[in-house]
């Protein structure tokens, strides 16, 4: 006999549920790109345990019948695709028929639907993917999908679940896109009994954010209308001195597929290359129309990925849009000259395309060079006034020691800003700012982890606004707050308050460091979760109490740096990933002179 067999219908199912559901988030998208087909506009979602114990969805949708009702599960069965051509011109969101047998395959799962013709609905009661009953049932128009117990029968999946917070606010997170791509639909979303938000209909964008987020995110804003030839983009974005220090507020949308995309998030990167600073990114509102024979969803099983039949031309297209509404904006913004990394941008999309030219074309009328022929840029960062070291972190003179025979030695100061080092082999440059940076994140970071620092009471409490989401994850991080010197607390599902912080942070830091501590943790397990509060708050204070670049230092101050900065964890590299220091051996000298 032979050892290739066909596998069980049961098991197979199990294993196309390993690509379409891997977490409790992955079957809610699936529950909610069905009721969205059916045409529902109300659609209501009842979440326990973020997602673990109960996952429930009930819609408006036309429902199903009798007969439909047992098909759905059923692998590979689908009302969306008739013949092969379907596939490239679908505009439903789902249409491979493995949602239902997947997620009831590691479940146990209740659906109840019924026709706007019917008189009575239909119950079916499944238990991984085995029907045990089929009833009738008197429910409404539409369909009701009970999951329970999700992975019961595969406890190796359950063990790489995260915290019910992280799971919940996956799942939080997950709505808000859907809602932001139908204006036209009802969402509520409830958790363990409590509604956490019940979004109504609305007519525009901007009416969607503000229930979302609020009035402060809609002063940032910027609209967002433009037809390049069959390629049409619309949403919104914002301007160029708003970012956030995360992804999570861009949400990208093809022909109202909510999607992640390397080409469209490589042209945004592209557009708003030269604006903040660091790792910080822009809230963006972006839904790409295009006819549905010019892109490929049919990509992965969990249809989140999408393929642009000519990618380079959109790339090009939205970067060249989004760039030019970005610079007609009237706004005074620094400007920070770089040079593209010319290899990333050709090498970091598709690699198909290497040997057939460059996968995104040059644009020779630069916009960024009319919008800096406007406004002056400042390249230098003139210190109104220099920080001292917190005494709770610096428990020693900063600058008091003598000069280290194994350490490079000082031979001057270039611009009162680089310390010029030299040692047996080498030539140093050493960026003064950024080494003092790296020797006080060690020393807050090491003052953090033993909690020997001093905490402040806030004059008057600071009140910060999140995303539902965000507060989610920020109630199961009040522990940590705590634990770091921090008194917070919510106030409401969008708003905590902030009455005390760690002493060597300034009230001005307060709001944007909590939304960004919370960011930084979310999604984290306990342990990782402290590592990131720690690193953030180590380099923020470090960053802020650092000396200055235009500041002339003694040689013995300079000398003592070099020797702290040798000694610490990391010498080559700021918290910021910036480097310090730029180094030229002897050799590499005498060959520039032209000795070798």
């Amino acid at each position: 006999m032979g050892h290739i067999r066909v596998l069980p219908d049961h098991l197979a199912n199990q294993i196309a549920a390993g690509e379409v559901v891997e977490r409790p988030v992955s079957a809610v998208k699936e529950l909610l790109e069905n009721s969205l087909d059916a045409g529902a506009d109300h659609i209501r979602l009842a979440i326990e345990a973020g997602g673990k114990r109960k996952i429930a969805i009930w819609d408006n949708g036309h429902g199903m019948d009798h007969d439909d009702c047992l098909m759905a599960f059923e692998r590979h069965a689908t009302s969306k695709l008739t013949r092969a051509e379907d596939l490239f011109s679908i505009r439903t969101l789902g249409f491979r028929g493995e949602a239902l047998p997947s997620i009831a395959s590691v479940s146990r799962m209740t659906l109840e639907s019924r026709t706007p013709e019917a008189t009575v609905g239909v119950r079916v009661t499944l238990r991984g993917s085995k029907i045990e009953q089929v009833t009738e049932v008197a429910c409404p128009v539409g369909t009701h999908v009970n999951v329970g117990g999700l992975f019961f029968n595969i406890p190796a999946r359950r063990k790489f679940m995260r915290r019910t917070e992280t799971e919940l606010s996956w799942i939080v997170n997950l709505v808000t896109q859907y809602s932001f791509a139908h204006l036209d639909k009802r969402f509520v979303l409830e958790s363990d009994g409590r509604t956490l938000f019940d979004v109504t209909p609305v007519t525009s964008l901007k009416e969607r954010i503000y229930q979302h987020f609020g009035k402060d995110m809609m002063r940032h804003m910027l609209d967002l209308d433009q037809h390049c030839d069959w390629l049409h983009l619309s949403g919104m974005i914002s301007t160029p001195n708003y970012f956030k220090t995360s992804r999570s507020h861009q949400y990208l949308f093809v022909n109202g597929r909510l999607v992640r995309d390397k080409v469209l998030s490589h042209a945004i990167s592209e557009a708003y290359r030269g604006f903040g600073e660091g790792h910080t990114h822009p809230v963006i509102f972006l839904f790409v129309h295009v006819p549905s024979a010019e892109v490929d969803v049919n990509v992965h099983p969990a249809k989140t990925e999408v393929k642009f039949i000519q990618g380079a031309w959109v790339h090009d297209r939205v970067r060249d849009v989004l760039r030019e509404r970005l610079v007609a904006q009237p706004l005074t913004v620094t400007y920070r000259v770089r040079t593209p990394p010319v290899i990333a941008r050709q090498t970091s999309l598709d690699d198909r395309t290497q040997n057939h030219g460059p996968l995104f074309t040059p644009n020779d009328d630069n916009p960024y060079q009319r919008f800096v022929a406007r406004h002056e840029v400042d390249h230098t960062s003139q210190p109104s006034h220099i920080e001292e070291p917190v005494a709770a972190v610096a428990d020693k003179p900063l600058f008091h020691a003598e000069p280290s025979l194994q350490n490079p030695r000082v031979i001057g100061q270039f611009r009162d800003s680089y310390i010029l080092a030299q040692d047996r082999e080498h030539l140093y440059v050493i960026d003064q700012h950024v080494a003092h940076e790296r020797i006080l994140y060690d020393q807050i970071n090491a003052t953090l982890l033993s909690g020997s620092f001093e905490r402040q009471k806030l004059l008057i409490p600071e009140t910060v606004e999140m995303t539902r989401a965000q507060m989610i994850d920020f109630e199961s991080l009040e522990p940590l707050f705590t634990r770091f010197g921090f008194d917070v607390g919510a106030l409401d599902d969008r708003t905590c308050v902030v009455r005390e912080v760690p002493a060597f942070l300034t009230s001005r830091q307060v709001g944007p460091l909590v939304v960004e501590l919370v960011e930084k943790a979310r999604g984290q397990r306990d342990d990782a979760a402290v590592e990131a509060i720690i690193d953030l708050l180590a380099a923020t204070r470090a960053c802020k109490a650092a000396i200055k670049i235009n500041m002339r230092l003694t040689a013995e101050k300079m000398q003592h740096l070099i020797d702290q900065l040798w000694s610490s964890s990391s010498p080559l590299f700021c918290p910021h990933g910036r480097p310090i220091a730029l180094t030229m051996t002897n050799d590499e000298i005498e060959r520039n002179f032209l000795r070798k």
